[in-house]
């Protein structure tokens, strides 16, 4: 009779063999082509939107003329592209219904008529409606006798900051996204496939015979490693691709919070994986076929959606909110949250370590309660084990 396998020995066996199959695999290969697929669509569809929305083609008659300057200048104050061009009417509603202009604006002083095919655009209208209200000041103060120039003068505003213009901000925000997105799918889907290789092993019998030579606590440490691994390599490679892709076309300008926030993508996602992988072999011991799988795994997809929704709803426009702070500070909620502030540049780095703490301590709870439901559920088959069973029960 041989001896026992070293319980440090079992587990990397058990990791290389899950780490050597998925990396292996054809699923692999395809799922970084995928995501790649999906964050280029992503790119060019906001790249497109955002060339719709911030430019606009107006046309003008020529009655209408005098309020061109001022148009020009109420959209480079609103930050907005508008090309103005000069027709006559009948030529300007011809090229607003085929769309060569986005609206005509015709009409004099005080009857001004902005003409659109079905709609036009709110941002448009603003634009326009702002320098009909600001010629039609300007007319009531020179018809009052009032200099304009002395008005203009005791009408100024000067805007000062505290602290210097952030120029880097969109960019954080852009890296804070794309960090939010690769923790949130690397997490979602190798913590899915610790549960899904569990009901597989428990449903095909295998795991009978693996535990034959090693304990539960050590298949399970193995299986979750193995896939950890096999999740960071793919976040290396996705975030390595993109990093260079957006180097080389131009967009990473600040490559310092590019690779601060890799970091922190690295970090959070060992600590959200082992937090949520431990949960899906939990669950996934408790029932013995995949049919069953999807309905006790449905809580932690959502418990790992909450945190991804509240993040690209809050910090965008708010990066200081108050909910999402409180939120990274807390397990299953903080390794979404916590790594979007700190690229956001409103989280200091004493935060970010004593939410990694507390992630860590989380860890330690929940691994210890999920180590004894796998134990005492994943030799038993039939039907669906009790979360009650499973922690207090013994294997059959």
């Amino acid at each position: 009779m041989s001896a026992p396998l070293p319980a440090s020995t079992a587990v990397l066996l058990v990791a290389r063999r899950e780490l050597g199959t998925q990396v292996r695999s054809r699923s692999f290969v395809i799922g970084i082509v995928i995501t790649l697929v999906f964050f280029g669509g992503m790119f060019l569809l906001g790249t497109y939107i955002s060339g719709q929305t911030s430019s606009h083609a107006l046309g003008i008659t020529p009655q209408a003329e005098r309020i061109r300057p001022v148009l020009e200048q109420t959209a480079h104050l609103q930050g907005a592209e508008l090309a103005v061009r000069e027709v006559d009417d009948a030529a300007g509603r011809a090229l607003v219904r085929s769309g060569g202009l986005d609206a005509l604006l015709t009409g004099a002083p005080g009857a001004y008529e902005l003409v659109g095919l079905d709609s036009v655009d709110g941002s448009l209208q603003a634009i326009v409606q702002d320098a009909v209200e600001q010629q039609a000041v300007s007319a009531a103060l020179t018809g009052a006798g009032v200099d304009l120039t002395q008005f203009a003068n005791a009408s100024a505003l000067a805007v000062s900051t505290l602290e210097p213009a952030d120029t880097g901000n969109g960019q954080r925000l852009a890296v804070a996204f794309v960090g939010t997105l690769l923790l949130f799918f690397s997490i979602s889907q190798y913590g899915s496939l610790v549960a899904t290789g569990v009901v597989e092993e428990k449903q095909s019998r295998v795991v009978e015979l693996l535990l034959a030579t090693i304990t539960p606590w050590q298949l399970l440490a193995g299986k979750v490693l193995g896939l950890g691994a096999v999740g960071l390599l793919q976040l290396v490679i996705l975030s390595a691709i993109a990093g260079v892709g957006a180097a080389a076309a131009g967009l990473l300008v600040l490559p310092g919070a590019a690779l601060g926030m890799f970091a922190m993508v690295v970090l959070w996602y060992l600590l959200g994986f082992f937090l949520y992988a431990s949960l899906y072999a939990a669950v996934g011991s408790t029932v013995s076929r995949q049919e069953e799988l999807q309905s006790v795994v449905a809580p932690m997809i959502f418990l790992l959606l909450i945190p991804f929704v509240l993040t690209l709803n809050l910090l965008p426009s708010d990066p200081r909110n108050g909910l999402a702070t409180v939120l990274s500070f807390v397990p299953f909620f903080s390794q979404t949250v916590m790594p979007a502030r700190y690229a956001l540049g409103v989280a200091p780095l004493w935060e970010v370590l004593v939410a990694a703490g507390l992630a860590a301590a989380a860890i330690v709870v929940v691994v210890r309660v999920a180590g004894r439901v796998y134990r005492n559920s994943v030799l038993r088959t039939g039907a669906r084990v009790s979360l009650r069973e499973a922690l207090a029960g013994k294997p059959s």
